[in-house]
């Protein structure tokens, strides 16, 4: 309650301290500010989505934001202050492109944008399984002062960013409940998943990544840049704090290489309790027709699941790699729409978990 009360001090001081500003207030007024005052802190704490938005709002960490349902910014997505507010019309034209696809279905759903091109859908139900859904590398989005330095190529991007990896794993949070983190943005402006000092990729980062940068980036664009990481995991931290969630869900795809399943969990800093939750859909997936899938190959879980887990060590935090060929020609070049439906709505099982089956199952084994 008290870090609701300072929050309110700063947005509204007449409320809490109306003395320091040497207004006469009646006590029977003065009641009725802190009324008003309490009536509005128990609506944040009863409901996440405001607690969250205040405290975007006080911590001032993103600057502008927009929030809103998507009917409001479908509604609203031919208008000037709606394109002007994105860095630029690419970044801009693909939120639409989104919008478009997600109205009328889900025209209920909160969301908040930054001008960046992060975007959090709100469907968190009370009392349901929420899913904490994040899909950052499925962005393709440079911007053109950043594109005219990169020495890779639009190509050589598509292979290895997550592509259409939010269409394929949307469903767990749309078709059910949570929250969904997409990024718009290139994992080769800002990898979200790698510790501060290696976000910007540099030449020979990668094995396959020689040089990344015809020219250096200047110090004003690498705040720039360094500001979108700074401001992502601010949010995230306080979305934790707002929300109560099942699980934390790290969501990727990888490139189709020789010894690579078709899928893989990433659990290396799951806690040991959720365990058999994991095993419980591997197995489904397996069922499925999906074999192999194997855990912790070639990734056992980025910067992101190690970060949660240092904040929250308690949480059900885990990753999982979709291969390529199971959506992509073998090239990756071409992406197919029946195959990303078709794995949307295979996921959406594996998601009803029955972790006493499993812990069954494990019994039988140990006690034939």
């Amino acid at each position: 309650m008290k870090k609701y009360k300072d929050i309110f001090e700063k947005l509204f001081p007449i409320m809490i301290k109306p003395s320091t500003y040497s207004l006469n207030i009646s006590l029977s007024k003065r009641f009725f500010l802190f009324e008003i005052m309490n009536k509005i802190i128990n609506t944040i704490e009863e409901d996440p989505h405001l607690n969250f938005i205040a405290l975007l709002k006080s911590y001032k960490v993103l600057g502008r934001f927009l929030y809103g349902t998507l009917h409001e910014f479908y509604r609203d997505r031919n208008k000037l202050y709606f394109k002007n507010f994105f860095l630029d019309r690419n970044l801009y034209r693909m939120v639409k492109e989104d919008l478009e696809s997600l109205h009328p279905k889900y025209k209920d759903l909160k969301m908040t944008i930054t001008k960046r091109g992060v975007i959090i859908y709100d469907n968190y139900k009370k009392g349901a399984f929420n899913v904490f859904l994040l899909t950052i590398h499925s962005g393709t989005w440079v911007q053109d002062s950043v594109m005219e330095k990169l020495t890779l190529s639009q190509r050589d991007r598509f292979i290895e960013e997550d592509i259409d990896t939010d269409k394929i794993y949307r469903n767990l949070v749309l078709e059910n409940s949570g929250i969904w983190i997409d990024s718009k943005q290139s994992r080769f402006v800002i990898d979200l998943n790698r510790d501060f000092q290696r976000a910007i990729y540099a030449d020979n980062s990668e094995e396959w990544l020689k040089v990344v940068w015809k020219h250096e980036l200047t110090k004003k664009e690498q705040n720039e840049i360094f500001s979108s990481y700074k401001e992502f995991y601010f949010t995230l931290e306080r979305i934790i704090d707002a929300y109560q969630f099942n699980i934390v869900f790290d969501a990727h795809s990888m490139k189709s290489l020789e010894g690579r399943p078709n899928f893989s969990f990433g659990t290396k800093y799951i806690p040991k309790f959720y365990m058999p939750v994991v095993k419980s859909m591997r197995r489904k997936l397996a069922n499925i027709g999906y074999s192999p899938v194997l855990l912790n190959t070639p990734y056992s879980g980025g910067y992101i699941l190690r970060w949660l887990s240092e904040k929250f060590p308690n949480i059900f935090v885990f990753s999982m790699e979709i291969n390529k060929n199971q959506y992509m020609d073998d090239k990756m070049r071409k992406v197919y729409k029946r195959k990303i439906n078709s794995l949307s709505k295979d996921l959406e099982k594996i998601f009803d978990i029955d972790i006493e089956d499993e812990a069954n199952k494990q019994d039988i084994h140990k006690n034939p």
